[in-house]
């Protein structure tokens, strides 16, 4: 028989260790340039996402407090305070009304003789609810009543209430209606109402943690004056007044709170508010300069990246009518 030896066979090897250390390097350059687009696309894309949660957390912050001053000065069937007996220090009311648990100072959950208020760069004095204040960052205060009418049956324990109408009110305390003028009238009606002022906190979840957040103290069911998060990473929160100072219905100036000469004539706020993102962007210069409420605001080069958001809101509420003519006299 012929002896037919397979020499492709006898002959096969393997890939050499230069071939093999050669196919390491080029599949590692490979990889890194994989890598790299990765991180890079992805650091884009949170940057992109941080833009738009900028753009979004700043427009809530503006909405949020928006809401509330387009409705101070409302307490259901009427806007002025003095017909609405057991307001703050009010001493024909039939019942005192207890004190509030956290309240700011005595009965300043329902103190509706203001119903917009504002402290510049400082929290208003007694305020002592406030906790944690950001320097140099305004305190708002807002007080009306909800717009929606509560029923009799639908009255909660411990929740603070205005029962009113055109000629009268009188603020209670939960399930306790009182019955004041015209009371079977249509427009008598039960409207739950809120005491509140927004801050600037130095903190977000714990005092120290190193980021500063939009916070109020609002009033709840108890009464209760509890202190809330609204927004984490709000560094700045500036707020100037609109007065009316002849009466005509048009706004004469925009000042700040220490210069307001009569909060009744206040309608119309111009806020800022400046916030942050809630982390770091390494490589990103965010040193700017921001002029708010005239003031010349210099951030720094922290790696955080800033927003800064403006609004004016008119507050058509706080415009009063002459009381005899609201009194039906």
């Amino acid at each position: 028989m012929m002896n037919i030896k397979n020499n492709n066979y006898n002959q096969q090897q393997g890939f050499s260790l230069i071939e093999m250390m050669l196919a390491m390097v080029i599949g590692i350059i490979i990889m890194g340039g994989i890598l790299s687009v990765y991180t890079n696309t992805r650091d884009l894309q949170r940057s992109s996402e941080d833009q738009v949660n900028l753009v979004t957390d700043a427009r809530f912050a503006l909405e949020t407090i928006g809401y509330d001053l387009r409705h101070a000065g409302v307490f259901g069937g009427t806007n002025i305070p003095s017909l609405i007996s057991c307001r703050m220090g009010d001493p024909s009311c039939p019942a005192a009304l207890p004190l509030a648990t956290g309240d700011c100072h005595n009965q300043w959950f329902i103190n509706i003789d203001q119903p917009i208020f504002g402290g510049e760069s400082v929290i208003p004095a007694g305020y002592t609810c406030i906790l944690n204040h950001q320097a140099n960052t305004d305190v708002l205060v807002v007080r009306y009543a909800d717009s929606n009418p509560v029923a009799t049956a639908s009255l909660v324990g411990g929740t603070t209430y205005v029962r009113s109408n055109y000629l009268s009110g009188q603020v209670f305390l939960g399930t306790a209606q009182p019955v004041i003028p015209d009371d079977t009238g249509t427009l008598t009606a039960n409207h739950q109402l809120y005491s509140r002022a927004y801050y600037i906190s130095n903190f977000t979840n714990t005092p120290g943690d190193g980021m500063p957040s939009l916070r109020r103290v609002d009033m709840i069911n108890g009464p209760l004056v509890q202190d809330q998060l609204i927004l984490p990473g709000a560094t700045n929160l500036q707020v100037q007044y609109g007065e009316d100072l002849d009466g005509d219905g048009s706004i004469d100036q925009f000042v700040n709170a220490d210069a307001v000469t009569d909060f009744a004539k206040v309608y119309a706020a111009r806020l800022w508010v400046l916030i942050r993102t809630e982390r770091e962007e390494k490589g990103l210069n965010t040193a700017r300069t921001y002029t708010i409420a005239g003031n010349v605001v210099n951030t720094p080069n922290d790696g955080y990246r800033r927003l800064l958001i403006s609004s004016v809101v008119k507050m058509r509420n706080m415009v009063k009518v002459d009381e005899l003519v609201a009194a039906g006299s």
